[in-house]
């Protein structure tokens, strides 16, 4: 339970994310009382309305997920309008309602940009490569400005996946074109090294953050510590099933801005407590056990 004890009532902004239909369980199995906060049930334009549904329900912790996530999308500026300037309203409404709690900012480790050889680390420069991580890095500027009055903590998951993950990311479509016994895959440059964290991982870091002391944590990474090549995941993949389809390079899947390595540090998660319990094949292999049995149209593009 969250610190200092009482009632405690989490708003979750998102909640119907891939993200948020798996947080929302292991906090209530962590005792917390969760209110879930979809666009039907709190008007996000308005400051005042937002801050007074926030009081009407008593609200005393946020974990703030909803966000356009998409970094395919095609217009700019929804980035901006969702993941930055919506975020500043609901901070504004958090600070106007006198939120005696924690407001959790689910940001991405996209804000970094590329990494060297060492793991990113949460006080290292930002330098975002696309729209994506610079509407990230924003709504973290503007969560900056109300440190005096709201307990922030800024959480930056790196790649998440697991099962239910929307088919339009990269490690879905791999496994779902596995499932099905695709005979070719066309993709981008498989050299290409992420971060990956199995949500299930990824959730229980978000709830440790969420737990923590009063004010004792600015920013956590929501990693695995390590990156994983495509080239990695693709094998696995082939090890786990049996199944080697041919892979062909196709360009036009390479897009500008496309981060080619990153890890991310992970030992501010461990210091709270956090063990990672799923390693690569176990995730793809619960992935592979809940692919849709309905083939759908693949293209490979990395998330």
């Amino acid at each position: 339970m969250s610190a200092g004890g009482g009632k405690r009532l989490c708003a979750v902004t998102g909640p119907g994310g891939f993200v948020g239909g798996h947080l929302m369980p292991v906090l209530s199995a962590r005792g917390w009382q969760i209110l879930p906060m979809g666009r039907a049930a709190a008007d996000f334009s308005d400051p005042e309305a937002l801050a007074a549904c926030l009081a009407r329900h008593g609200v005393t912790d946020i974990v703030h997920l909803a966000a356009e996530s998409n970094p395919a999308g095609g217009d700019a500026r929804a980035f901006y309008e969702t993941n930055a300037f919506l975020t500043e309203r609901l901070l504004q409404a958090a600070a106007t309602a006198g939120l005696p709690g924690r407001f959790l900012l689910v940001s991405a480790t996209s804000v970094y940009g590329d990494s060297g050889p060492a793991p990113q680390r949460e006080d290292d420069p930002k330098q975002p490569p696309n729209h994506y991580g610079a509407s990230k890095l924003l709504a973290e500027v503007f969560a900056g400005w109300y440190r005096d009055r709201l307990d922030v903590t800024i959480a930056r998951p790196s790649n998440c996946m697991g099962a239910g993950q929307n088919p339009r990311y990269l490690v879905p479509k791999l496994v779902r074109a596995f499932a099905e016994r695709a005979p070719e895959i066309a993709m981008g440059d498989t050299a290409i090294a992420r971060d990956f964290v199995d949500i299930r991982d990824a959730a229980d870091i978000l709830a440790r953050a969420l737990d923590a002391p009063v004010r004792s944590l600015d920013a956590i990474n929501v990693s695995s510590g390590r990156a994983t090549a495509i080239a990695e995941i693709l094998e696995t993949l082939t090890r786990i099933t049996g199944h080697a389809p041919e892979i062909r390079r196709d360009d036009r899947f390479i897009r500008k801005g496309d981060m080619r390595f990153q890890a991310c540090d992970s030992a501010r998660a461990r210091r709270l407590g956090h063990l990672p319990r799923h390693d690569l094949e176990d995730t793809l292999s619960w992935m592979l056990a809940a692919a849709p049995a309905v083939p759908e149209p693949v293209e490979m593009r990395l998330p």
